[in-house]
């Protein structure tokens, strides 16, 4: 028996998907024009409706594509967008305007992954292609860390479910890496993962010391 999917269709070239964590009908959608090569982007929040359909909420127009999206943990209308651009925009869906609340503009290239903290989850951490991954809280535009170390474009940067001060992140170089906030100088595991770059990493929920690295080597590793 196969699943019958609830369709629906985005201006732009769809780039990333998240579910609310607080409202369990409400998917945030980070688009962007001509497969996020050049030109615009859009933050898109949908709902699901009883009938099974699924309607446009609020969307929010960006002059650069929208590589990833990230829901608060803390505030339950607000939603942040890594722009291709090297921004990141705060959205509220409860704002009569089509403008962010707030603007983080410190990286140089494209912003690939955004995530919210999942144990101090009052801030999020955002990796570049510009080779660093940044700290940012939602109320300061300015970062309160920058991680170096990466030698290529970082594509993600995730959050330990279980320790607060832990980040692991993927990159060009080959590499994956664990970062402890607490000591941001230099990575406290720095892993020669694959021959290719690493596009895709998560941790384990369950098991607080193992991640799951992807590449375009193909391969998935366990570490």
């Amino acid at each position: 028996m196969f699943l019958q999917p609830r369709r629906a269709a985005t201006e732009f070239s769809g780039y990333a998907v998240e579910f609310s964590p607080f409202h369990e009908h409400w998917v945030a959608v980070g688009t962007a024009q001509y497969f996020g090569i050049i030109g615009n982007g859009q933050t898109v929040v949908m709902e699901l409706l009883p009938d099974g359909s699924l309607a446009t909420m609020r969307s929010f127009d960006t002059q650069d594509g929208v590589y990833d999206v990230a829901w608060s943990e803390t505030h339950p209308n607000q939603l942040v967008a890594a722009c291709a651009n090297g921004h990141l925009k705060l959205f509220d869906v409860t704002t009569s305007d089509n403008f962010p609340i707030q603007s983080f503009a410190e990286h140089t290239n494209e912003v690939s992954g955004v995530n919210w903290g999942l144990v101090d989850r009052t801030s999020f951490v955002s990796a570049s292609w510009d080779h660093t991954i940044k700290l940012w809280h939602p109320q300061h535009p300015a970062s309160m860390q920058t991680l170096r170390g990466h030698t290529g474009p970082v594509y993600n940067a995730v959050w330990s479910a279980v320790e607060a001060s832990h980040v692991a992140s993927c990159s060009g170089d080959g590499s994956v890496r664990l970062w402890d906030l607490k000591t941001p100088g230099r990575p406290v595991c720095d892993i020669a993962a694959h021959a290719h770059e690493v596009t895709a990493l998560d941790w384990n929920k369950y098991n607080p010391t193992q991640v799951v690295s992807g590449s375009v080597d193909t391969s998935l590793k366990v570490w």
